[in-house]
């Protein structure tokens, strides 16, 4: 009785050990990374397959293949750091792009989506914002804040708006809302 009582304490921790590890990497940037805010281009408020979920294009993720005379080098797939530089507003723009780690200064980690000529398209993890039902978000104006651990891996923090954290409102919703209107009514 003692043995399977040690053994089933000995799996209740290896349980929470794993669960714990799952834990801390998805939330190690937020502890330990930079918070650099991004511009952003026109965004989709609307996704009618995933409901409300809003797609974020980053001016970082249009990518000139030879502005940093790397010609050719990145092919879909690829994984590559923009070295990020704050201007006088105080959002990151890129300053440059490698396909190694950069030893110093503050970058993001991408992956290459798209090779179309010489301009790439790259994705770095943050692109979706996903919010309630019946939310008001703004669509233009917005910078997003994002937490960036030392390996370049990214996390989107908050939505600003002219600068200011997104207050996000609601829509009064009820049962009788256009959402639930029968269309035999």
């Amino acid at each position: 009785m003692k043995k399977q009582f040690i053994g089933l304490i000995a799996v209740l921790v290896l349980i929470l050990v794993v669960v714990s590890t799952f834990i801390l990497y998805n939330e190690w940037p937020f502890m330990t990374g930079n918070k650099l805010v991004l511009a952003t281009l026109p965004v989709d408020p609307f996704d009618p397959f995933r409901g409300q979920y809003m797609a974020i294009n980053y001016e970082i993720s249009a990518v000139d293949n030879t502005v940093d005379n790397i010609n050719g080098s990145f092919e879909e797939g690829d994984t590559i750091y923009v070295v990020l530089k704050e201007d006088e507003q105080g959002i990151w723009r890129r300053d440059s792009t490698s396909k190694s780690k950069p030893l110093e200064g503050d970058f993001i980690r991408g992956e290459v989506i798209n090779v179309n000529g010489d301009s790439l398209r790259v994705e770095y993890g943050v692109e979706q914002f996903f919010f309630e039902r019946n939310a008001k978000l703004p669509t233009t104006n917005i910078t997003v804040e994002v937490t960036v651990a030392n390996s370049g891996r990214a996390k989107l923090v908050q939505l600003l708006y002219n600068g200011k954290p997104v207050e996000i409102e609601y829509e009064p919703f009820d049962i009788k809302s256009k959402a639930f209107t029968s269309p035999y009514s």
